[in-house]
């Protein structure tokens, strides 16, 4: 019963928010339903990676899956990125765990303000296609996915850079020119 109501409610927000961008429906699914997978296949492969001292988040967009968060171990790094190759439905794996102790949940709810600031930005700019861009705030980095030209990306990321708080930014797109 719970897994016909989350199929039915991705496949509902797909259908809605499927205009919005250069992705298939089937691949906006697709997305959704691996994320889980390489998160359970990343706890799996180690318990370090499951416990507190590890903070990894998982984001995939296109069939593209980015690791992001800090574990305090360079082989639980390639162990979680081995896991997240080993997901079927993932094309490409970008590793961008750093290794350092967790982030603080002052920091993540600050990661969270910061991406909501950029989202907001970027949908309040007509020049930057904010709905087909996906963004993921990790301990001040901002890393940004999606399927656009380059002029766009370019665009997207002078927006963020000028964005306060902004530490780093990460650019992940698929180029569609």
């Amino acid at each position: 019963m719970k897994r016909s109501l989350l199929i039915t409610t991705v496949l509902a927000a797909s259908l809605i928010l499927g205009g919005c961008s250069s992705r298939s429906i089937g691949n906006s699914i697709d997305d959704k339903f691996v994320e889980p997978q390489v998160a359970e296949k990343i706890r799996q492969a180690h318990a370090d990676l499951g416990s507190s001292s590890s903070h990894i988040v998982v984001t995939t967009y296109n069939s593209v899956t980015l690791l992001a968060g800090q574990t305090p171990r360079a082989e639980l790094k390639q162990l979680a990125e081995q896991a997240a190759r080993s997901v079927p439905g993932v094309s490409k794996v970008h590793n961008e765990i750093q290794i350092l102790l967790p982030t603080s949940l002052l920091a993540r709810s600050n990661d969270a303000l910061l991406t909501t600031k950029i989202k907001t930005q970027m949908l309040a700019d007509n020049t930057v296609p904010g709905s087909k861009i996906k963004v993921v705030t990790e301990n001040g980095i901002v890393y940004l996915l999606g399927l656009i030209t380059r002029q766009e990306a370019n665009r997207a990321t002078n927006l963020v850079q000028s964005v306060s708080g902004v530490q780093k930014v990460v650019k992940l797109f698929q180029y569609t020119d």
